[in-house]
């Protein structure tokens, strides 16, 4: 494979930020000749692939450097006699986010056209001929750190009709070579373990409003990026001091507000003096007629180093060079005056300072005596010290999310019939209204449920007509709740007459604003739909139950599994869109009671120890360069991958991730103290609660979890025949329980600590989590089960509850193993029925009442709790191998449903209506059955076997 090809790109910069290349290789196709041709095909950052004109699909998926995969596809039935093109648009990213690292950019290729006389190779090389994109904005802002650039386009720049055979590419240059097939950075490249992501068409359901509005005069976006951190592209969170400073101009008296669009964790802000006067984020603000100064102080930890600042004020401000240098430029920076490099390593502090502080010097003397200035002139004394931000990086109302946000309503319209026939499959357009005050048209439209894919529009607009697009999750009581932290959009710049367009952006919303900006005359809108895609996933597990509320929360469970369900499992579709290695765990589980993508969960598996190039301890989160390490995390990851072999059965699993576990284990005891307690400086995070636990320190439940995984990986161990290492493993697990009780259990008040401060302090707080985390970890010491296993049924009132629905993933397990099916049913309905209360149609990250992520896989376990505790089939041995019938002990009447497995489909059905007790089994014939239970006394049970 590829023994043709070589990496190629446009000449020039081999690391271009934000660049969208596009490529065309023309080839004569002889069907007699040739049968068949397979093309595959990878790209650095990410590409879309056309074959005449036709669409064929988009990847790679997620990669590193030293693991990069390449994608096949099959292109027979596009091909043609004579001549062909296949075209390719890539865009590479040049940044690190939370889904890519940094890298090369590049595109690899090999068409291969079978025949009888042989096969026809035809690869990338300088035959292939590139350009740039011109229609696609370079200098953006970001969607947010998480998910990266927002997506500009001008389609006045090229003709849509270069995907096809007869454009005319002679302008085009040829590409070059920039590394053979195997090269450096690349090296050799892996196919695709996975499907391929499904995509159905999905329209919106409702125009909900449309409006005549004003957006906020300027929304100011400075990148300091190239200021405070020449040539650095990684996604590290920055720790730093400084200043961002800018001469404010004021043709008149005026009076405003400046606010900032994202939080200091998505952004840079601080707080901010214009002349003498210190003011803080949405201060109200007079200034006089002239120029000021306006100067920010920074001083903190920010993801990201773009600043978002919200200019709303009763007239336009003027923005020049605060000490009368570069004319061009008008932003300066000062600093970084200190910085801290943030390092996974276990050993610095998270975020470079102690429990939760940045370490930053806040009173530096610098710091002081800059921030004393009041007036331009006092200022002036700091000029050689002052950095311009470059123009190119001050970016005026790209924004969207701050125009979204700040806007004046001028008029809203009655909805009729013909406004809502952009909503159908229609012949006629939805013809938008002529502004009245020559303000924007806004359209909210409603898909029903939450979605995630690419968005395509159909328009009739003037030439240079703005159409930005908007999603968003969620309404309170009429009002937009904008996502907070997320600027999640992109913008279409109109050519002549009848257009459609298709993002490149992969967006999560239910609700969509389209505002169509600097229009004359009017518009019409032919469709706005979603291509909407996740990893396939049909309805192999259904379920129903007697309690129409229980219906309820399964399905909206089973709808945010699947829209969490991409190239590796994510956490949400709309903020982030990120493989978080613990949230993995509960997706896996849930996903085996759902659709049994069991090359998914192996696929996210082997994942996690590529991270160890960027932290021994393993990342939280990958591929990214963001140093963020979880120790439950890890070990949530080390539990999984046992679950992975009980529920698929593969047992060559093992001897894959065996001796990577063995690796991890070895380096976290090397944080075992002198008392044998896991003593780590980290991100120890249990749940979203109050928990007193350290940062640095020891904490009580990772203790446990890693005994767990000792004992995990000695299981391993002895199923590979390593006897002599299962029996160290399992020593090293007694000790590691031996000091939970030695050193954590507080005999007074009867209960374990949560954990112990690095200064010796114990913690202030007692928890559920740290006692259900014990508990399923078998860490508790046999006197003080007695005392606390009663407790985690009926929790003291004084300790922390759980704060979010991943942990009552793990309460739920506890009460399963007390045999407490119906209390945890009843949990379930009031915090999952609150949810379905307010319209929900997939589960919350947290359970507060309107929470920031709308849909979040990690609250999806009311689908395997209740298809794997109310259906009645306990797996007895791995894979399914072997089952038992366990009717469930319930109050509820009736369930039906289905468990996929790698053998086929269990179907089931129970009914205790009318007195009679009746259990129907469907069960493939590789399964053995087994039906021996006392259960199962006034139960008629009847098993059909298929296959």
């Amino acid at each position: 494979m590829f023994e043709q090809a070589n990496w190629i790109w446009k000449s020039g910069d081999r690391r271009p930020i934000n660049e969208h290349i596009i490529f065309r290789k023309t080839f004569v196709y002889e069907s007699e000749v040739s049968n068949r041709a397979m093309l595959s095909i990878s790209a650095d950052t990410k590409y879309r692939l056309w074959v005449n004109g036709t669409e064929l699909g988009e990847g790679p998926i997620r990669s590193t450097a030293d693991h990069w995969y390449y994608d096949e596809f099959e292109l027979t039935h596009l091909l043609r006699p004579g001549t062909n093109v296949i075209a390719v648009k890539v865009w590479h990213y040049g940044h690190s986010n939370y889904q890519y690292i940094e890298n090369e950019a590049g595109l690899i290729a090999e068409l291969s056209l079978y025949g009888s006389a042989g096969i026809r190779v035809i690869g990338t090389d300088e035959t292939w001929l590139c350009c740039r994109h011109e229609g696609y904005e370079v200098d953006v802002v970001k969607r947010n750190v998480n998910l990266g650039w927002m997506e500009i386009f001008d389609a006045n720049a090229l003709s849509e009709q270069w995907v096809l055979p007869d454009y005319d590419d002679r302008s085009w240059m040829q590409s070059e070579v920039v590394a053979p097939y195997g090269g450096a950075p690349w090296g050799g490249l892996y196919p695709r373990v996975i499907e391929p992501l499904s995509t159905q068409i999905v329209s919106p359901k409702q125009l909900l409003a449309l409006s005549e509005i004003v957006p906020i005069r300027q929304a100011i976006s400075v990148n300091m990026r190239d200021n405070l951190y020449p040539g650095s592209r990684d996604a590290n969170a920055k720790i730093f001091s400084g200043f961002l400073a800018v001469r404010l101009v004021a043709e008149a008296e005026t009076r405003g507000r400046l606010t900032f669009a994202h939080s200091k964790w998505n952004g840079v802000q601080g707080r901010f003096k214009i002349d003498d006067r210190w003011h803080v984020h949405h201060d109200e603000i007079q200034l006089a007629a002239g120029e000021h100064l306006f100067m920010m102080e920074i001083c903190g930890v920010h993801n990201d180093l773009f600043c978002h600042m919200e200019f709303d004020f009763d007239r336009e401000l003027a923005f020049s060079h605060p000490v009368g240098g570069d004319q061009h430029a008008s932003f300066v920076t000062i600093g970084p005056i200190e910085t801290i490099e943030s390092y996974a390593d276990g050993f610095q502090p998270v975020y470079g300072g102690v429990e939760k502080r940045t370490g930053l010097n806040h009173e530096h003397p610098l710091l002081l005596e800059i921030g004393a200035c009041s007036t331009l002139e006092a200022f002036e004394a700091y000029h050689e010290m002052c950095k311009n931000v470059h123009p190119r990086q001050v970016l005026v109302n790209q924004m969207i999310y701050s125009l979204m946000m700040r806007k004046r309503f001028v008029k809203h319209y009655p909805i009729t019939n013909q406004l809502e026939r952009m909503l159908h499959d229609h012949l006629l357009p939805t013809v938008l209204p002529v502004t009245v005050e020559g303000g924007d048209i806004e359209i909210v439209l409603d898909f029903g449920k939450i979605y995630v894919g690419t968005i395509e529009l159909e328009v009739d607009a003037p030439q240079g007509t703005v159409i930005d697009v908007y999603g968003f999750e969620n309404r309170i009581n009429g009002a937009n709740a904008y996502t907070s932290g997320c600027n999640n959009s992109f913008r279409y710049i109109c050519r002549e007459g009848r257009q459609v367009f298709k993002s490149f952006t992969r967006m999560g919303f239910r609700y969509v604003i389209v505002t169509v900006r600097q229009a004359d005359t009017q518009i019409r809108i032919y469709r706005i739909q979603l291509h909407q895609s996740s990893y396939p996933a049909t309805d192999k597990a259904l379920f129903r139950c007697s309690d129409p509320l229980l219906n309820d929360i399964w399905e909206i469970s089973r709808h945010t599994s699947h829209m969490c369900m991409e190239d590796t499992f994510v956490d949400c579709p709309t903020y982030e869109q990120v493989f978080w290695v613990g949230d993995c765990r509960v997706s896996a589980l849930v996903n085996y009671q759902l659709f049994g993508s069991y090359e998914l969960v192996r696929h996210c598996l082997e994942m996690v120890p590529r991270s160890r190039s960027q932290s021994p301890l393993l990342l939280a989160l990958f591929p990214t360069d963001w140093q963020a390490a979880i120790p439950m995390w890890t070990f949530s990851w080390i539990i999984a991958c046992k679950e992975y072999v009980d529920y698929s059965g593969d047992q060559t699993f093992f001897e894959a991730i065996y001796p990577e576990i063995r690796l991890t284990l070895e380096v976290y005891r090397g944080f075992l103290n002198e008392d044998g307690l896991f003593d780590t400086s980290s991100w120890n995070m249990l749940d979203w609660a109050p928990i007193d636990i350290p940062s640095v320190g020891v904490v009580t439940a990772q203790q446990a979890q890693l005994a767990q995984c000792h004992r995990i990986a000695a299981e391993m161990a002895e199923a590979l025949g390593l006897q002599g290492e299962a029996g160290d493993l399992l020593q090293y697990a007694e000790q590691l329980k031996r000091a939970i009780d030695e050193h954590l259990w507080d005999d007074e008040a009867q209960v374990y600590l949560d954990g112990i401060h690095r200064n010796g302090k114990p913690s202030t707080t007692t928890s559920l989590q740290t006692h259900v985390l014990l508990y399923l970890a078998d860490c508790l010491g046999e006197r003080q089960a007695g005392i606390i296993e009663p407790q985690l049924l009926n929790p003291p009132e004084d300790w922390v509850q759980i704060g979010s629905p991943f942990f009552s993933f793990y309460l739920f397990e506890v009460w399963r193993r007390f045999g407490e099916l119906d209390r945890t049913l009843a949990q379930i309905k009031t915090d999952w029925g609150q949810m379905i209360r307010y319209g929900a149609t997939t589960t919350w990250e947290t359970f507060q009442v309107f929470p920031r992520s709308h849909a979040h896989a990690w609250s999806a376990a009311p689908a395997f709790v209740l298809g794997n505790q109310l259906l009645g089939i306990e797996r007895v041995e791995e894979g399914y191998r072997k089952i038992r019938i366990v009717p469930p002990v319930t109050e509820l009447l009736w369930a039906e449903g289905s468990v996929p497995t790698s053998y086929g489909r269990i179907d089931v059905s129970w009914s205790k209506e009318a007195g009679k007790c009746l259990m129907h089994v469907t069960v493939p014939l590789d399964i053995k059955v087994e039906a021996h239970h006392e259960q199962l006394a006034d139960w008629d049970i009847q098993i059909h076997v298929i296959g």
